[in-house]
C-alpha cells in the first residue's frame, strides 16, 4: 500500500454564502447569492487558504457555484459541478417559511417538531432518497481522491447527511445541526473508518 493510499481523503465540507431568501427552504431552487452573500465571499475564501486542494466539487445551483467560483479564484482549480448535491427537494414548502409551513401544513409540521419521523414535504424529497443520493455521490468524490484533500461546496441538508452517516446521529435528529452560511466541517475518510475534525468552523 502506497503512503497515498494510507492518507485519508480529507473533505472539507463548505456551505454556500448567504443566498436571497436566506432562512426559508430553498431546497432546489436556484436563489443566487444575496448582497450580503457576495460581501461573505472574501472572508470566506482566505479563512481556506490554509487547506491546498486537489479538487473543487459543488451542486449545480447558483449559489454554490458562485460560491465554489470565489473559492476557486486563486487556486489552480477549476470547480465540478456535481447535481446530485443539490439541497434535498422541500415540495411545496420551497420558497416558504418555518411559520408558514406551520400556517398552512400544521399536522405535518407537529411531526417534524415531534422528532418521530421525517416525513416527506408534500411533494418533496423523502429523506430515505435524499440519503442515498447524497451519501452516493460522496462515495464517488472519496474513491476518485484517496489521499487527497478536496472542497464540497453544498448545501445545509448535504452536509448534516455527511455528518450524520459520520457520527451516527439518527435521521430525526439531523435537523438539530446548525450550520450558517459559509460554515466549514472536515471529515477524515481513511480505509478502515471516518474522523470528523470539525464542524460548523
Amino acid at each position: 500500500m502506497s503512503r497515498r493510499e494510507q492518507r485519508p481523503c480529507r473533505v472539507v465540507l463548505v456551505r454556500h454564502a448567504s443566498a436571497e431568501g436566506q432562512g426559508d427552504f430553498l431546497g432546489q431552487r436556484d436563489a443566487p447569492l444575496s448582497a450580503l452573500g457576495r460581501r461573505q465571499l472574501p472572508a470566506l475564501a482566505r479563512s481556506l487558504r490554509q487547506h491546498r486542494v486537489t479538487a473543487i466539487y459543488c451542486s449545480d445551483l447558483s449559489r454554490t457555484v458562485a460560491t465554489a467560483a470565489a473559492i476557486a479564484r486563486r487556486r489552480r482549480v477549476a470547480p465540478v459541478l456535481r447535481p446530485q448535491l443539490r439541497e434535498m427537494h422541500f415540495g411545496r414548502w420551497e420558497g416558504v417559511s418555518w411559520d408558514q409551513v406551520v400556517e398552512r401544513f400544521p399536522r405535518l409540521a407537529r411531526r417534524w417538531l415531534n422528532g418521530r419521523s421525517m416525513p416527506a414535504a408534500p411533494g418533496g424529497e423523502p429523506m430515505a432518497r435524499f440519503k442515498r443520493r447524497v451519501t452516493k455521490e460522496l462515495k464517488r468524490i472519496i474513491a476518485a481522491n484517496p489521499g487527497q484533500r478536496v472542497f464540497v461546496v453544498t448545501h445545509a441538508g448535504v452536509i448534516r447527511v455527511a455528518l450524520g452517516a459520520a457520527l451516527g446521529i439518527a435521521d430525526r435528529n439531523l435537523f438539530r445541526i446548525g450550520l450558517s452560511p459559509c460554515a466549514v466541517s472536515v471529515i477524515d475518510y481513511f480505509r478502515a473508518g471516518v474522523i470528523v475534525r470539525s464542524i460548523n468552523a
